[in-house]
Formats: C-alpha cells, sequence, structure tokens
C-alpha cells in the first residue's frame, strides 16, 4: 500500500489538515487570513494556515495536531498584536508529511466577538471540501483588530469585493462595541481607512 505524502509547504493542504485536526478534537476554529480572503476578496499569495478561534486552549491544539499526526511546536502563545492575541505554531511535517509550515491561531480580545465569529461562520468550497470560513464582515473587523498595514488592506478588499450586499449594519454595530471593549486600539480608524 502506498502512503501519499501530505506537503505542508502547500497552504490549502495545511489549512485542510489543521482544519480536520481540530475538527476531530472538537476545537471550534474557523479558517481566517490570506485563504479566506481568496474566498470574499481579492486573493493574494499566503504561505500558512489562519484560524479564528475563541477558548482553544494551545495545550488541546496541540494534543489535537500531534494525535493527528503533524509534529507540531509553539512558536509563541497568546502574544497581543492590537485588537487580537496570536498564538503561532510550527508545523513540523509527520509520518505521511513532507514539508514545513506556520499555523496562526488568531483570537479577538473580546470575547463576545470571538464567539460571535464562530457562530457567524459560513461554509465555503476548498479543493472539492466545505470548510467554516469566518464571515465577510468578520474577515473585515478582524483585520481591523490587527495592526499591520496590509491588514487594512485586505479589509478593503473584501469591502471593494462584496459592495452592496455586506452587512454594513453589522459591521457599524460590531465596530463600535469593539472600541468600547479595547480601548487601547485604533478600530474606528483603521475602519474607516479601509472603506476609504
Amino acid at each position: 500500500m502506498t502512503v501519499t505524502q501530505r506537503n505542508l509547504d502547500d497552504p490549502t493542504t495545511t489549512t485542510l489538515l489543521v482544519a480536520d485536526a481540530l475538527g476531530a478534537a472538537g476545537i471550534d476554529a474557523v479558517v481566517y487570513g490570506g485563504l479566506a480572503l481568496a474566498v470574499w476578496g481579492d486573493p493574494r499569495e499566503t504561505k500558512d494556515a489562519d484560524f479564528a478561534v475563541a477558548a482553544a486552549s494551545l495545550k488541546n491544539v496541540l494534543a489535537a495536531l500531534r494525535h493527528f499526526g503533524l509534529e507540531a511546536e509553539t512558536s509563541f502563545d497568546s502574544v497581543r498584536f492590537g485588537g487580537n492575541d496570536l498564538t503561532r505554531v510550527a508545523l513540523l511535517g509527520g509520518l505521511d508529511t513532507t514539508g514545513l509550515n506556520v499555523l496562526d491561531l488568531v483570537r479577538p480580545r473580546s470575547e463576545r466577538f470571538a464567539l460571535g465569529v464562530l457562530r457567524r461562520a459560513l461554509a465555503a468550497p476548498m479543493r472539492g471540501r466545505e470548510v467554516r470560513v469566518v464571515s465577510p464582515e468578520d474577515f473585515v473587523l478582524l483585520k481591523t483588530l490587527s495592526t499591520r498595514e496590509r491588514d487594512v488592506e485586505d479589509a478593503a478588499s473584501v469591502l471593494r469585493s462584496l459592495r452592496g450586499s455586506l452587512d454594513d449594519a453589522l459591521i457599524d454595530r460590531e465596530a463600535q462595541l469593539l472600541a468600547a471593549e479595547i480601548t487601547d486600539h485604533p478600530i474606528l480608524d483603521r475602519l474607516s481607512r479601509a472603506r476609504t
């Protein structure tokens, strides 16, 4: 019997493997980052797997990945980047995998919003399968919670691509709530820049 090698250098393969591992362990996580941008906005090159989470503990995530045959090591845990906390895990291959990749777990600093992101996630196709992906409105908001200029550009891409079909009232309501909850990050300013 031939074992098919799964290539972690491919971000889509990595994302599908991580989604399977987390799902099998009952960890609620949804695709975010560059692959979600490809679903909702203008695709750009991405190299890693990004997931939005709420209450996923690093210990449980590592156990889920290892149980699924993926070697995983913590790069850093719960580091604040603007309105999000980021955990990064290095994926180092495994018995039937080749290559290396990175898994970023993005957790909004607002637990209320984080749970809403998971609740509002939508099914989207990825290599002939359906995976749960952050809604386009939550994608925009998560990017306003981030810190890089590229994140504002990503939010702008989705706003442009889906103009007229987004729930702008949801975006505005959540942005106002987030601004009140996370007072040390310019959420409203970043959203305004994405819209212009």
